[in-house]
């Protein structure tokens, strides 16, 4: 699997500084989310309240369940809040870029990082442009994904699923409700001077997908979402239309069944966006704030979190060695603490130190012994020798096992069950079978839980719900040439070859260097 690239501002560069106290920071709970903030109490509350409005809101639209339930922490999307907009463009690898924000899909331990300040402060009189993408905005959008996918996973069309996401990323919230339908400011000049073609939205091409097709697809994606959701004469015809292609209809077939005339939907959707976009306001009769629960970070807690945000955040082999001399230094202050010898072990981990890692993780057993983290770093310790002794599959098993018997609703332990036998080569029983079926109810958003039971059901000849599995990557054009290798291997699984896409989607336990030939192509 790619790592990510990493690099950090100057503010990030010292990991530990004993010198001075521990930057401040709020750790806030609500149902759904935990939020890590290095700004005031109130801000941890506030992000982490406007969150569960948000995912209140999207319940109401798509019809699931408003009752508010507190979900597993395994499950609740993490959001660290820090620095200036600058900052989160370095974590994320792209400098002076303006990026606001970005969101980690995956399993256990889905993240997102978020500024706590703009790089230049608004005060009245100044200039101000109003095309700058707001950091609430990205969230908003980025976490419409995640909700899509856990709420209600299909084989989505790549403008829908960014239609739909732009549509619910400029939910405004008021005292007592929310207004949906704004249109995207970031998107002005792409629905201004970009021609309209609904059937490149519906059918991109398979080549010469570049920049401003996929700058239409964001824009008109959020147009046509609009248009179909809140035009009456149109009710019910895009639910028909997503019906239609998770049933396995091509995607300009479907859009005309669903659709009718696509030069009268083309007119329509001239004239609204010369026109004005409709909206809805939902006010609420007895609202009630989101419960959240706020607490001081501890000190040690503090002192780990910059180390903590970069390996969270994923690095290359040598960020993971310039990480291991901070990490020893926390682990020498806090000897004690085990989210500084939590982070520890991530750091050696990464660095390949794995006896090192192994050691750290059993001073956090000793400490804490239903510890599910350290669980998961022996048994994923285990996975690595693996590659070497393969009787250690037998050892990250029952490191698995108990990380599951800690904590049921983990699904890195559920899903590290189940390969733990297919990497070893042995048939997987049923109760790990049924362990991949639960780890992707717990976390359908995960590429590489998705593939891993998409090559299941192959294997069971389901193929018809391995390939729903696979729509979203296929349908993907950032994913590039490995989405157009996909749609290759499919082809030939239609055509009565089967034996390349199994090849393909089969889990490995490979040594560095041993890559797949298209794990360096995504963007």
């Amino acid at each position: 699997m790619k790592k990510y690239v990493f690099a950090l501002a100057a503010a990030f560069a010292v990991v530990a500084a004993p010198a001075h106290a521990a930057d401040k920071w709020f750790e806030a709970k609500s149902d759904h989310f935990i939020v890590y903030s290095a700004g005031s109490e109130k801000d941890a509350q506030t992000l982490a309240a406007s969150l569960e409005r948000l995912d209140n809101a999207l319940r109401m639209f798509g019809g699931v369940s408003t009752a508010s339930k507190e979900v597993p922490d395994a499950v609740k999307l993490t959001v660290y809040q820090f620095g200036r907009t600058s900052d989160i463009a370095e974590l994320h690898s792209a400098a002076n870029s303006g990026v606001a924000g970005f969101f980690i899909p995956r399993a256990g331990r889905s993240v997102a990082f978020v500024p706590l300040r703009p790089d230049r402060e608004r005060t009245p009189g100044t200039r101000s442009e109003q095309r700058d993408i707001d950091p609430a905005k990205v969230l908003f959008h980025e976490y419409t994904h995640y909700f899509m996918f856990q709420n209600a996973a299909a084989a989505y069309p790549f403008w829908y699923v960014e239609g739909f996401a732009e549509l619910f990323g400029t939910l405004n919230l008021t005292d007592n409700g929310f207004n949906l339908g704004e249109a995207p400011t970031h998107r002005a000049d792409a629905l201004k001077y970009l021609s309209i073609d609904v059937r490149k939205l519906f059918d991109p091409p398979l080549k010469g997908n570049d920049g401003t097709m996929v700058m239409k697809q964001y824009a008109y994606g959020w147009m046509a979402v609009s248009y179909l959701s809140f035009e009456p004469t149109r009710k019910g015809q895009l639910a028909d239309y997503l019906r239609r292609i998770n049933a396995g209809e091509a995607n300009l077939v479907a859009a005309e069944k669903a659709f009718g005339d696509l030069d009268k939907l083309q007119r329509d959707l001239e004239d609204y966006r010369k026109g004005r976009v409709r909206a809805v306001a939902v006010n609420y009769a007895n609202y009630t704030p989101p419960a959240v629960r706020v607490r001081a970070v501890r000190e040690d807690e503090a002192e780990r979190m910059k180390l903590h945000i970069s390996s969270t955040r994923g690095v290359t082999e040598r960020r993971a060695a310039s990480l291991v001399a901070p990490a020893r230094e926390l682990v020498a202050r806090y000897p004690n603490s085990v989210p500084v010898l939590l982070a520890a072990t991530e750091a050696e981990f990464d660095a390949k130190n794995l006896a090192q890692s192994e050691a750290l993780a059993k001073r956090v057993l000793a400490i804490e012994p239903a510890s599910v983290d350290a669980r998961l770093y022996l048994a994923n310790i285990a996975v690595q020798r693996a590659q070497d002794d393969p009787a250690q599959y037998k050892i990250a098993r029952e490191n698995f096992v108990a990380a599951n018997r800690a904590d049921p609703n983990q699904p890195l332990a559920l899903m590290g069950y189940y390969l733990s036998f297919v990497l070893a080569g042995e048939t997987p029983p049923e109760d790990a079978l049924i362990a991949l079926d639960r780890a992707y109810d717990l976390a359908p958003f995960d590429g590489g839980l998705r593939t891993t039971l998409a090559h299941q059901l192959l294997l069971e000849n389901r193929d018809k719900e391995a390939l729903l599995l696979l729509g979203p990557i296929v349908n993907d054009p950032h994913s590039g040439k490995r989405a157009e290798r996909f749609r290759g291997l499919i082809e030939k699984m239609n055509a009565g070859d089967r034996a390349p896409l199994l090849a393909r989607l089969a889990p490995t336990n490979k040594k560095d260097g041993d890559k797949r030939d298209d794990e360096d192509d995504d963007s």
